[in-house]
């Protein structure tokens, strides 16, 4: 289920434009030859070797994974991850998620060749578990300290996108709690779009391990629904319309670590408040020296 952001949709963007230069945090954006730049600098930033990175390629596609509970939709092509099948790195999801070895082809033939994989061979997305439904876009992770279930904090997160057409179609949101245990968002940031190859990542990385969650939204509907016995496929996108189908490869996060609190009043909060409206001032009073 997706979280409510505690933020409006403009403060996010405020955020996105005011605070990483201001509070300390790091914005890798790229898309093109410039995702495997911006991934490769993320990573050394997040700590090198010691970051964390899921490839998805491990996970075995014919009903012989490691985690017994991986359930086989199309056998050789798709399955379905339980919550902890990345818990030996720290990352437990909301729901469970699909891993495909051939794009996804198979359980949506219409995106045959879409989604190619940044690191050979699987790829991950989210479906919807609604027969009915290909609303669900959103890929929720939190962070637990690694063979555990005990929250922890990540000082940053990315992930690779593959064939963001459409602009604020994919993003992600970094969620903290503060002093009091109150749930914060720290910002929704857009993934960049590459309408020639196809690949894109985004990565933010904040001064202290301050994140416990994040949400990925990943293009406008889900490729396909699964309800535990039937899949159906959604069919193609259809740009005209608005419709941009997105799957994701590769998440690489700064290792789970202690959680630390958002300070009170969050000093993201107080930039994207504050700084704004003076930046504001200030092109205005640089208009009227100009004049």
């Amino acid at each position: 289920m997706r979280r409510a952001s505690l933020m409006a949709t403009g403060l996010l963007a405020a955020l996105a434009w005011v605070g990483p230069s201001r509070a300390g945090t790091q914005i890798f954006s790229g898309s093109g030859a410039g995702a495997t730049t911006a991934f490769n600098d993320f990573r050394a930033a997040a700590g090198g070797a010691a970051s964390k990175r899921i490839t998805w390629d491990g996970v075995k596609l014919d009903g012989t994974d490691a985690n017994p509970n991986t359930q086989v939709v199309v056998s050789g092509s798709t399955v379905v991850i339980p919550v902890d099948r990345f818990a030996n790195v720290g990352a437990h999801f909301a729901d469970p998620y699909s891993v495909s070895g051939d794009g996804f082809a198979l359980v949506n033939p219409a995106t045959a060749g879409q989604f190619p994989a940044f690191s050979p061979n699987n790829t991950f997305v989210m479906f919807d578990q609604d027969p009915n439904a290909f609303d669900d876009r959103f890929i929720e992770q939190s962070f637990v300290f690694p063979n555990t279930t005990t929250a922890a904090g990540t000082r940053g997160f990315g992930a690779i996108f593959r064939d963001v057409e459409l602009a604020d179609s994919s993003s992600i949101e970094y969620f903290g709690h503060d002093a009091n245990g109150n749930e914060v968002s720290l910002g929704k940031f857009a993934v960049p779009v590459d309408v020639d190859t196809g690949v894109s990542f985004l990565g933010v990385l904040f001064d202290q391990a301050i994140v416990s969650d994040v949400t990925l939204t990943v293009g406008t509907n889900a490729l396909f629904n699964f309800d535990g016995t039937t899949f159906h496929s959604f069919g193609p996108e259809n740009l005209s319309s608005g419709v941009d189908l997105v799957a994701t490869d590769d998440f690489v996060f700064a290792a789970p670590q202690a959680l630390a609190a958002v300070p009170e009043p969050s000093t993201i909060l107080m930039l994207a408040l504050g700084v704004i409206p003076a930046a504001i001032w200030q092109r205005r009073r640089t208009a009227e020296v100009r004049h």
